[in-house]
């Protein structure tokens, strides 16, 4: 018995490089701005604040790391929170490019799995997966000209019995033959290669 080869570790980083790369670059984008943000705001409050403590009579510090502590600890509370709530904000809508198709397949295969055809297939122009739409949508028109061959193709066969016609007839379950075994599963496809 040979001993099992062990799977290969799939090696693409980037599956759709122009959607991953342009998510990367918002999150990016999102994060510099934030800490320019944080910073500009740190900036501003310590500078107030010293010179209002310097400047001020009543005002006595121990030791800078006493102001500063409270400074820092606001601000980066503030600059916490502001974050989840952008970045959540931010990937929900970035996210609904996504999970809005894959709702809509979910709900396609659905339909297909109760032998029904969904009426609506498409997805929004500016939602990801728009290739896998097209794949979709292409295999979904198969699955319908084959289902409306079978049909046809039936009623033609019992026009054909009632005249009493063997060889139309043969000739069209030959048709409904051939189209129905063009359906292969994989392994009946290997097998016969």
């Amino acid at each position: 018995m040979k001993p099992s080869k062990p799977a290969k570790k799939r090696r693409t980083v980037l599956i759709d490089n122009r959607f991953q790369l342009r998510m990367a670059g918002a999150f990016i984008a999102l994060q510099i701005l934030l800490t320019a943000m944080f910073a500009t705001g740190l900036y501003l409050f310590m500078d107030s604040e010293i010179q209002t403590g310097f400047a001020s009579a009543q005002a006595s510090y121990h030791s800078f790391n006493e102001m500063l502590f409270p400074i820092v600890a606001i601000l980066s509370a503030f600059s916490v929170t502001l974050s989840i709530v952008l970045v959540t904000i931010f990937v929900v809508i970035i996210s609904h490019k996504i999970a809005g198709p894959m709702f809509r397949f979910n709900t396609i295969l659905e339909s297909l799995s109760h032998r029904r055809f969904e009426e609506q297939t498409q997805i929004r122009p500016d939602d990801q997966l728009g290739e896998l739409a097209g794949t979709l949508e292409k295999a979904l028109n198969v699955v319908k000209a084959d289902v409306q061959f079978c049909q046809t193709t039936i009623q033609r066969l019992r026009e054909e019995q009632t005249r009493g016609n063997a060889a139309e007839a043969e000739a069209e379950l030959a048709q409904l033959e051939s189209t129905l075994n063009s359906w292969q599963s994989s392994g009946r496809r290997r097998a016969s290669d």
